[in-house]
């Protein structure tokens, strides 16, 4: 609530005690150049935040042997940099049978391709954990149980 004296009509020591001095003009720099810094830290933030980033989905995955899952998948993204994806299959108890950071290169920003798994007994489920700079978990291989060697070869 503003003061309803002017500081002229009070002693010093009033003005200095109730606050009623106007601030310096380099308060008043420092505290906009904070504000901006902040808001420009802010929009930084958010664009982290929402920024396009790739979508992988699967189309379809198939068991062709106890030892090869075929996933196929799409991947879309804004750019034609090459990318990595992660793929896995799973036993009926979600322990991971099959695992492997697959290279893509999108042209036109969008890529659809099967991989041959290789898993280390048949799978239950198959899925594409992410691509790019998408945060996926590692391997849940059972302990004492090897990850099988990719791709699947005859």
């Amino acid at each position: 609530m503003p003061s309803p004296f002017q500081p002229k009509q009070l002693s010093p020591e009033m003005v200095e005690r109730y606050g009623l001095n106007h601030k310096s003009m380099t308060a008043r720099i420092v505290t906009y150049t904070l504000a901006v810094g902040f808001a420009v830290v802010l929009g930084f933030v958010a664009f982290q935040i929402t920024r396009p980033g790739s979508q992988a989905s699967i189309i379809s995955w198939k068991v062709i042997a106890p030892d090869r899952t075929d996933i196929s998948f799409q991947v879309k993204t804004s750019s034609d940099d090459p990318l990595t994806c992660v793929l896995r299959a799973q036993d009926q108890s979600r322990a991971d049978v099959g695992y492997a950071r697959v290279p893509v290169t999108p042209v036109d920003g969008e890529i659809a391709m099967t991989y041959s798994l290789r898993t280390a007994i048949p799978s239950y489920t198959a899925e594409v954990l992410g691509c790019g700079d998408t945060k996926v978990p590692g391997p849940q291989f059972p302990i004492g149980v090897a990850p099988p060697s990719q791709p699947w070869t005859p």
